[in-house]
């Protein structure tokens, strides 16, 4: 028997749910006009049900049943608009990857490509985490949502084309942040880089996916601890604390060892 939808994804899909989203068995006919908004709206039901059932027990263990009763569609719908579960989830990650990354390569290439004197550590890192905390999301709610479902992904998922669709949003942009930091780091090996960029993305993850993670632990009164859905504030303190992650002495090799990379900012650097 097929599991009841958990009520934490119940919850986060209801809050965004309205007269068009109920069964078509308990609405009065609608017009053409209104079948046709209907119909139009049906994929984005689809997909936030699934990205809150995914996001909130993994992929292998939500049904299409539940992702159906959830968005209040017919059984026929995700195959109709999607194909099989796997497709479903590819367009999920797509819709929030696809923009994120776009926003983040074009922060990248405004800084990496312009002026050298615009080109910093903290500029960097700002750009990089910027889209990630702000854009596409629409509601703390998404956002969360996306957060966890990026960290299972991360964890568990093995198909293909998940991983490919990661790959071609993830890895330029990355790429691009690890060349400027090179650039502006270089006694840095590139290990080391590697590491301290692992340490940015986890805590990123951490902190779109876990965000009342420190209250709990703590258990300090409201009053006295930091409003997780404060994206703002939460990118002001992140910026300076990555910046000293990157900026500490080499600890894979011996730093006099380490051939220098020409540094963008030097005086005596030929770049603009």
């Amino acid at each position: 028997m097929v599991g009841s939808v958990p009520r934490a994804a119940r919850a986060e899909i209801d809050r965004g749910r309205k007269e068009s989203d109920v069964p078509r068995e308990r609405r009065a006919p609608a017009t053409g006009g209104e079948a046709a908004a209907d119909d139009a709206a049906t994929p984005a039901r689809i997909l936030d049900a699934a990205e809150a059932l995914f996001a909130d027990r993994g992929f292998h263990a939500v049904s299409v049943r539940e992702i159906t009763t959830a968005a209040a569609v017919n059984g026929a719908a995700i195959f109709y608009h999607f194909g099989r579960k796997e497709d479903l989830l590819a367009a999920v990650l797509e819709r929030r990857a696809a923009p994120l990354a776009a926003e983040r390569r074009r922060r990248l290439d405004a800084l990496l490509d312009g002026p050298g004197e615009a080109l910093t550590l903290e500029a960097l890192i700002e750009a990089y985490l910027a889209p990630g905390l702000t854009i596409g999301f629409g509601s703390s709610e998404a956002r969360t949502r996306f957060g966890r479902l990026r960290g299972r992904i991360t964890a568990d998922s093995g198909d293909a084309r998940v991983q490919e669709i990661l790959r071609r949003h993830y890895r330029e942009p990355g790429r691009r942040f690890l060349d400027g930091v090179a650039c502006l780091l270089p006694d840095l090996t590139p290990p080391d880089l590697q590491w301290r960029y692992h340490v940015m993305i986890g805590t990123l993850i951490h902190m779109l996916s876990k965000p009342g993670r420190v209250q709990a632990v703590a258990g300090d009164s409201p009053e006295d601890t930091y409003d997780p859905d404060d994206m703002a504030t939460a990118q002001r303190v992140l910026v300076p604390l990555l910046a000293a992650v990157f900026r500490a002495p080499p600890t894979l090799t011996d730093a006099a060892d380490t051939p220098r990379r020409p540094r963008r900012n030097d005086k005596n650097d030929p770049q603009p």
